[in-house]
């Protein structure tokens, strides 16, 4: 894999280590909340520029937008009351869709 043609994968791929490992193992990082959530905007970002193919555009761009979302939402300290259930049904959206191989885009 190169790192520069897959930059997008690659920070996803460590902010989704990361978000699994920290809760699971206990492990408390000073800043940790932050760093998750700069590298998800990262990820989000690099993505949503990266140009893909046709048959997944809708399922990248709904990741990309999920991504972002749950990177912000933590820094800005945004409070939306129905956020959990809005960013839970556009994961579950953008996996749909991914998994579909695009179908519906």
């Amino acid at each position: 894999m190169k790192l520069t043609k897959n930059l997008g994968m690659f920070l996803l791929g460590i902010w989704l280590i990361l978000a699994g490992l920290l809760p699971l193992l206990r492990i408390t990082i000073p800043f940790s909340d932050t760093v998750l959530a700069l590298l998800a905007i990262a990820a989000g970002v690099v993505i949503l520029l990266k140009p893909v193919k046709p048959t997944t555009k809708l399922g990248v761009l709904l990741l990309s937008i999920w991504l972002i979302a749950t990177g912000l939402l933590p820094l800005l300290s945004v409070n939306i009351p129905t956020s959990d259930i809005i960013l839970g049904l556009l994961a579950i959206a953008a996996g749909i869709v991914i998994l579909l191989g695009g179908k519906g885009s």
